[in-house]
């Protein structure tokens, strides 16, 4: 029981330390930096969305590893300390096929890949940070990874070369500051949102071709998805018969968005 009280009291300590001294959530979370150089200098050929950096800096365990090759837009090849090289996976993104062997090149791969390739140069050193699960099944390694102090998972989204997939519990430490970025990269159709019905649950039609047209979002983001006992991905409008005791697991802005993202709506 005193070692109970102890925690608590020192924990009171650590909040009233933390309102009192005026800190700011920069101060402890880290602040809103500068893109670097690196970046700026690419903003000419690949546009960014308008939001901030929503991962300011790695959360989880990190390595230090150096850049082999780029592979494609979201697959790194990269060698450890030890000198064993692997294939790194970028979590979360999913970037159009560029070297698939029973997929044509996909608009906007090629983007993708060019714009990882200028940014990180072969031989620097990159950073992996690890989510909770470090393999998928096809034991690729996976990671965020970090150059020059910025995430290339987000760039990527940013700039609307890439879209959120790939969700499993319990690798989802930046799936909601992803999201937050995707949506604004959509809004600006950029990149692969530029083309309408590109971007799918299932990842990318290439037969798609028509340019998108803007689309009315709500600012309240109320739209609510949920995924059901059966791993079904169903989206709940306002006003729908299950919406009020619906738990969403993730919100959206718009049906188009939900539907991208693999859901799609309740029957009633």
């Amino acid at each position: 029981m005193r070692q109970l009280k102890t925690w608590w009291y020192w924990t009171l300590v650590l909040v009233l330390t933390f309102i009192l001294s005026g800190c700011t959530a920069d101060d402890w979370f880290g602040p809103q930096i500068d893109p670097p150089e690196s970046l700026i200098e690419l903003e000419g050929d690949y546009p960014s969305a308008d939001v901030t950096q929503q991962v300011r800096r790695p959360v989880g365990k990190t390595e230090s590893v150096t850049l082999d090759r780029v592979v494609d837009g979201d697959t790194l090849k990269v060698e450890f300390e030890n000198g064993a090289t692997e294939s790194i996976r970028l979590l979360l993104v999913d970037t159009p096929e560029t070297s698939h062997p029973t997929l044509p090149v996909q608009p906007f791969g090629e983007e993708a890949k060019a714009f990882v390739t200028r940014w990180l140069p072969e031989g620097d050193t990159v950073t992996l940070e690890y989510d909770v699960g470090r393999y998928d099944r096809y034991q690729r390694t996976l990671a965020y990874v970090w150059y020059d102090g910025v995430m290339v998972n987000e760039e990527l989204l940013r700039r609307g070369l890439a879209r959120v997939a790939y969700v499993y519990a319990p690798n989802t430490q930046h799936v909601d500051a992803f999201r937050d970025v995707e949506r604004a990269a959509r809004r600006q159709l950029l990149g692969i949102w530029s083309l309408e019905d590109y971007v799918t649950g299932n990842g990318f039609d290439h037969e798609a071709t028509e340019p998108a047209k803007p689309t009315q979002e709500t600012d309240d983001c109320d739209i609510k998805g949920n995924i059901n006992r059966d791993g079904e991905k169903i989206y709940h409008v306002p006003g729908g018969a299950s919406y009020e005791r619906t738990v969403p697991e993730v919100l959206f802005c718009s049906e188009r968005e939900a539907e991208a993202a693999g859901f799609r709506k309740a029957a009633r």
